[in-house]
């Protein structure tokens, strides 16, 4: 076989191959669009149960629809959506929750909106997963779903 040949079938292999990774690529890109954050202005958010939370050094602060707050741990009803509305008050952090498939960053100065539906009942940890100084490992807590 010649060199051009040889040359020939391996760009093509590789054509092959990074054709066959961009459309997995995309497929799993449009399957978890849901799951990620945007910036919320302009909308209206009024089904559901939409939460403040506002990231600072080294907690989580979630202020409900009434004003009530509550400091690492917060509460919502199964089947029904819930809105957080993800903001920080000094640096970077993202609130991420496993079990639901949600994940945030807050950012000074910016709102992020995620939106989500848990479906059942229990205690979720939650935890920030972008490292924002000396007591970032005190940045976590639970969900629970009630009924």
């Amino acid at each position: 076989m010649n060199k051009q040949r040889l040359e020939m079938y391996f760009m093509i292999a590789v054509l092959v191959i990074l054709v066959g990774s961009a459309v997995a690529n995309y497929g799993t890109i449009s399957k978890i669009s849901e799951s990620i954050s945007h910036d919320p202005s302009g909308t209206n958010v009024t089904d559901g149960t939409v939460i403040h939370v506002i990231g600072h050094q080294w907690a989580w602060t979630f202020v409900y629809s009434n004003n009530t707050s509550t400091v690492n741990a917060f509460t919502v009803t199964v089947n029904e959506k819930v809105t957080l509305l993800v903001n920080s008050t000094d640096v970077i952090h993202d609130l991420y929750i496993p079990q639901m498939d949600v994940q945030s960053y807050a950012v000074p100065g910016q709102t992020n909106e995620i939106q989500f539906t848990p479906t059942q009942t229990g205690s979720f940890f939650f935890e920030c997963v972008e490292y924002c100084g000396e007591y970032h490992y005190e940045m976590r807590g639970y969900m629970t779903v009630v009924n």
